[in-house]
């Protein structure tokens, strides 16, 4: 059974409340670099995860405006209160105003710097909020600045990999706890409602995103939306994640309620090969296309690369899906030292059911570091025997 409530190990914060300064004066200095190279002065920072990422602070409608001799976090009365600290820390200065009077003051920064261009983060905005700002700032060219703090994000510091390390083992003491909950007939949505419970009561500040559990037929769905369907015998896949001190973490395990078919068994190896052939291609200096390859080639020598519909991993950090992204399309760059990825090869066969296994992997010097490898004795391919539901 899972343990008492007063059993269980909550992590506390990693962090202050304001965080690291010494990082944030850094990543401050990284990202004017990056403005500089690009021809660019200032910049408005309005992407959550990308505030958080440099201030360590967060709040939906608080932006970072960076122009090259100041630091500004631009918010409302909600949250004046805690956002104090970091103006009293000294690495930013702290404006707070309605909405309307903030683009006011944007405007009347720029100005009073002599700045008439500013970087806007286009994929954070609508384009009804990009005509605001274009409207009310008549004499300052707003400018795309695409993938910057994309691209700082993709090294993590040693904090935030000690970070990621703390979710993954309170998603995966979460796990723990409720697989001996299970009961044939439970519902897709109580098994993801109890390990978010579970991963509340040990520390997350939420999960990384909603839990996929997919029974069945419905593991074949790749991003299965849990509902009130019933767990039942055969294939159990289970894709979920916690976020800590704003970090997250993202592990699939597959099981079987019951004795799997021998066509479930050889899939379930083929995949789990393909699993450990990507991971071992996570090495410094090789190319993310080539990781998918690796754990590709070896899907299809088995005749199921139809079947494997996705890239074979993502950068893992602040958001759940972040640059790098390891598949056939798309951008191709090398690993490096520092880098945080997924390695989730998958097979889905409609109608019957299909297989993912998900490993997160630091790329170090010395060659890949899985760290969720805790996880692997006990749960890889484990067949369970559950009771029916209201039983003991």
């Amino acid at each position: 059974m899972a343990e008492e409530p007063g059993e269980i190990a909550i992590l506390p914060p990693l962090m202050t409340a304001v965080g690291d300064m010494t990082l944030t004066s850094e990543r401050l200095a990284c990202l004017r670099d990056g403005l500089t190279k690009r021809g660019v002065q200032a910049m408005l920072v309005n992407g959550e995860q990308d505030v958080r990422f440099i201030a360590g602070c967060f709040g939906h409608d608080t932006r970072i405006l960076v122009t090259p001799d100041r630091a500004v976090l631009v918010s409302d009365r909600r949250y004046e209160e805690y956002l104090a600290p970091w103006e009293e820390d000294g690495c930013f200065e702290l404006a707070i105003h309605n909405r309307p009077a903030q683009i006011e003051y944007i405007g009347q920064v720029l100005a009073d710097e002599g700045l008439r261009e500013l970087g806007i983060q286009a994929g954070h905005l609508t384009l009804e909020a990009r005509d605001g700002l274009s409207t009310q700032l008549k004499d300052t060219e707003l400018v795309s600045i695409s993938g910057l703090l994309a691209h700082l994000r993709m090294r993590k510091s040693p904090e935030e990999i000690e970070t990621i390390e703390r979710a993954i083992a309170i998603q995966v003491a979460a796990l723990h706890a409720t697989l001996p909950e299970l009961r044939l007939g439970m519902s897709e949505g109580q098994v993801a409602a109890r390990l978010i419970y579970e991963m509340r009561m040990r520390g997350a500040e939420s999960e990384s995103f909603e839990p996929i559990v997919g029974s069945g037929a419905n593991a074949s769905v790749i991003h299965h939306v849990p509902c009130g369907d019933p767990i039942g015998p055969g294939v159990l896949l289970i894709d979920w994640g916690a976020r800590f001190d704003g970090l997250c973490s993202d592990l699939t395990r597959t099981f079987f309620l019951g004795e799997p078919s021998d066509e479930m068994r050889r899939i379930y190896t083929v995949v789990a090969e393909a699993n450990r052939a990507a991971i071992d291609a996570c090495t410094v200096g090789t190319m993310t296309g080539d990781v998918d390859a690796a754990a590709r080639e070896i899907i299809d020598a088995a005749g199921h690369g139809e079947q494997f519909a996705h890239g074979v991993g993502h950068g893992l950090g602040r958001d759940v899906h972040e640059r790098p992204f390891l598949g056939r399309a798309g951008e191709h760059v090398p690993l490096e030292a520092g880098m945080v990825v997924t390695i989730e090869p998958g097979i889905y066969l409609p109608g019957i059911g299909g297989v993912r296994i998900e490993d997160d992997i630091l790329v170090t010097d010395g060659g890949p570091r899985v760290l969720s490898k805790d996880l692997d004795s006990s749960l890889s391919g484990a067949i369970l025997a559950l009771p029916q539901e209201g039983t003991a």
